[in-house]
């Protein structure tokens, strides 16, 4: 009887760890798949503040493009936020796109209000109402940022970012 139970116990053990290996290799695979994805500007279109449909790969390749996921109530995003409104200058041929899973359009454009973002025409405050940002970016950390030419990923950054970096890569493709 023994034996018998010893025997299930060491296949229900092995059985949970080739299930463990399984879906431990397919969100590698899953993550493997959205990093190569990235690296060309994908067809997504998320929804403007005043309801438009705004899709990422419509903008001019030529110019870069910055891609911002944040949270209005994120204090690395509003230090990132007020970096961009005191440099508006240095991103003038740069189309921003800042990209937020809030649904509170109050809170969006109180946000957009305090960091001066309504002052620059470059920019776009999108929200992402379906989650769709992780679906093509295969991320929700927040603040996360990506820049584009051509549509061709330059650098993508995670968390806080000083402007001076960002600037040095969007400078850099000028080149």
């Amino acid at each position: 009887m023994r034996g018998l139970l010893r025997y299930i116990l060491i296949l229900s053990l092995l059985f949970i760890m080739a299930i463990l290996t399984k879906r431990t290799y397919q969100a590698y695979q899953i993550r493997k798949g959205i990093e190569v994805r990235i690296q060309s500007l994908q067809h997504c279109c998320f929804k403007s503040l005043n309801d438009r449909e705004i899709c990422i790969d419509e903008f001019d390749p030529n110019q870069s493009i910055m891609i911002i996921y944040f949270h209005p109530e994120c204090e690395h995003c509003q230090y990132e936020a007020k970096e961009i409104g005191l440099h508006a200058n240095e991103f003038a041929n740069v189309n921003m796109l800042m990209i937020t899973p809030d649904d509170s359009l109050q809170r969006i454009e109180n946000f957009a209000e305090e960091n001066h973002l309504w002052e620059l025409s470059n920019l776009e405050l999108l929200m992402d109402a379906g989650d769709s940002f992780r679906k093509y970016f295969g991320t929700a950390k927040i603040p996360t940022v990506f820049i584009y030419k051509n549509n061709k990923l330059l650098k993508k950054y995670s968390g806080e970012t000083k402007i001076e970096a960002i600037l040095e890569i969007i400078n850099n493709s000028k080149n």
